[in-house]
């Protein structure tokens, strides 16, 4: 059984954190479930999906960042 309790605030923004920390809930709610878990199969695969986007959401603007200051630094442009 759970000890530590997880929760997400209403205005708290859905990162990449959050839904880790959401799928780890998810996972140990489905793995002691007395059903199985089985019921949950669509929640998981969605929180899944949303991190995939997340992640590559992420990686997008970090791509876009590099580009930028490269961009900035070769024409001595400054912030």
């Amino acid at each position: 059984m759970m000890t530590k309790r997880f929760a997400i605030r209403s205005d708290e923004p859905i990162t990449v954190d959050t839904l880790e920390r959401c799928l780890d809930c998810l996972a140990i709610l489905m793995d002691q479930s007395p059903q199985g878990g089985e019921v949950y199969l669509a929640i998981f695969e969605r929180l899944e999906s949303e991190l995939a986007t997340a992640k590559a959401k992420e990686d997008m603007m970090e791509r876009a960042r590099v580009r930028a200051a490269r961009f900035m630094q070769e024409h001595s442009i400054k912030k």
